[in-house]
């Protein structure tokens, strides 16, 4: 969604942010020198929400605060409107429970909604659990659709999705990645992160809910890092609290085994950028990989993205035994090449809009 706000005018956008993840989003904001117009929470308590009862203690706040401003908002929104002679829409992304909320939410403001990365299916409720069922009903709720690739695409079709359906080709973090190295905070450079390493993060709900595949993945982490082949573990605040939860710190506590806060979204991506090698359970850094051709292991059962697979990446299905046969033997990151794409997800989003004239060009 970077890719997108960067090219509408400010004036034009309406940014209501949940701020689930606060103290990341507000250096994000920072970076972009694009603030939110309203806020629904505080996160917890000025904190990341990691828990989650504190997922729906931040929830309850972030709907009493919307309910406040609904009226306030549709009358703002239907002024603007006349205004400027536009025809506003709410866009949501991704397949978060944010995304589902942000969906009802821009029905309930009036608007016709837009669900960009739309369409991405594995036709498995369970798995991953809950985006799966995330991803349907923000599908009910949109009306414009923008999957990311051709299999997308088709899923919606033969769902029947209402409305309409452009194909943006690949996720618009394509268009952000691209971005990236311009845009890094000043405190990364006080990061001190080995010259090669192993990138990982994990944090999907159907993994660290389940405490034996926890553990099981942390053990083989734990197995490979040494002075030789670094690891960097990305502290990530839900995965954070629920390893303390269980006791397994000490299988991050390691020579060769770095640890470091959740960073700044571009922070990040350049440190995406010079890993090595990946071990993720993430749709998103699968995709990030595959745009930077760095080899990844999803430790996933299944996964809706197809990006990567058979190139750079690889499933493992949940075994172990597939990550640890993959950190010793993964792909050279300078063999992989491939054909970048002139296409820009973001710009394609624009032009749509721009078609049905959801925003004034002139601004």
């Amino acid at each position: 969604m970077i890719g997108i706000t960067q090219r509408i005018p400010r004036s034009e956008l309406l940014l209501i942010c949940s701020s689930q993840h606060n103290k990341g989003l507000k250096k994000v904001h920072e970076q972009l020198n694009i603030y939110p117009d309203i806020n629904l929470s505080n996160g917890w308590f000025g904190n990341d929400v990691m828990t989650i009862k504190q997922m729906f203690g931040m929830m309850l706040h972030a709907h009493g605060k919307f309910a406040l401003n609904l009226l306030p908002l549709r009358r703002k929104i239907r002024q603007h409107d006349k205004q400027h002679g536009t025809k506003s829409i709410a866009v949501v992304h991704g397949d978060t429970l944010t995304t589902v909320i942000g969906s009802y939410m821009g029905r309930m403001l009036g608007l016709k909604v837009a669900h960009v990365e739309a369409g991405l299916r594995t036709h498995n409720w369970r798995s991953p659990f809950p985006e799966e069922i995330d991803r349907r009903i923000a599908g009910k709720f949109a009306r414009l659709h923008f999957p990311p690739s051709e299999l997308a695409e088709s899923d919606l079709r033969k769902e029947h999705a209402k409305g309409e359906i452009v194909n943006t080709h690949y996720n618009t973090a394509k268009d952000s990645i691209e971005m990236s190295s311009s845009l890094l905070s000043d405190d990364f450079k006080e990061l001190v992160l080995p010259k090669e390493y192993c990138l990982v993060l994990l944090h999907r709900t159907e993994l660290i809910e389940n405490k034996d595949d926890l553990e099981a993945i942390l053990k083989v982490v734990h197995e490979h890092a040494s002075l030789k082949t670094p690891v960097v573990f990305t502290e990530h605040s839900t995965t954070w609290e629920k390893i303390r939860s269980y006791g397994f710190e000490h299988y991050l506590q390691k020579n060769g085994l770095t640890v470091i806060h959740k960073q700044p979204y571009f922070n990040f991506m350049e440190i995406v950028r010079r890993a090595e090698y990946i071990v993720t359970d993430g749709g998103g850094l699968q995709e990030d990989a595959y745009f930077l051709g760095i080899p990844t292991i999803i430790h996933r059962k299944v996964t809706e993205r197809q990006d990567g697979l058979g190139f750079n990446a690889e499933l493992s299905g949940l075994d172990t035994q597939k990550v640890a046969a993959f950190l010793r033997n993964h792909k050279n990151k300078s063999e992989l090449t491939r054909k970048v794409e002139a296409v820009s997800p973001s710009q394609i989003v624009i032009d749509t809009f721009l078609s049905h004239n959801y925003f004034d060009k002139n601004a």
